[in-house]
């Protein structure tokens, strides 16, 4: 799925999002919304405002990484005849250094930017 370059950057959005543990949305009330992954062909940094942003459209105010995975084509790919970069896996990157997926439980919390613990 193609998404806006902006979200990639951080945003007001993303920024009102915590990103925290398990315990500490339990901790503070908050209630799973649901696991969501996203798998895109940028850097680990660029992926998780894409995720907070898209928490965010979705009521989120808590994301928990449960997994994270970043292909740098350097150095887990190779390249063709024809000058494909390859994974292991078998995807073609195109023009893209780095292949990352993020799995994370979004959290609806009864708290603020303020009363939470976890900022």
């Amino acid at each position: 799925m193609v998404q806006p370059d902006i979200l990639y950057q951080e945003t007001p959005q993303s920024r009102s999002v915590i990103v925290g543990s398990q315990v500490y949305a339990t901790v503070n009330s908050c209630s799973l919304i649901k696991r969501y992954r996203i798998r895109t062909n940028t850097d680990f940094t660029s992926a998780l405002n894409l995720f907070k942003n898209r928490a965010h459209m979705m009521g989120g105010k808590w994301v928990t990484v449960v997994h994270h995975s970043e292909v740098d084509n350097i150095e887990n790919a190779y390249v063709t005849a024809n000058q494909e970069i390859i994974l292991r896996e078998g995807t073609d990157m195109g023009s893209s250094r780095y292949l990352t997926t993020i799995v994370g439980d979004i959290y609806d919390c009864p708290c603020n930017i303020t009363s939470c613990s976890g900022r």
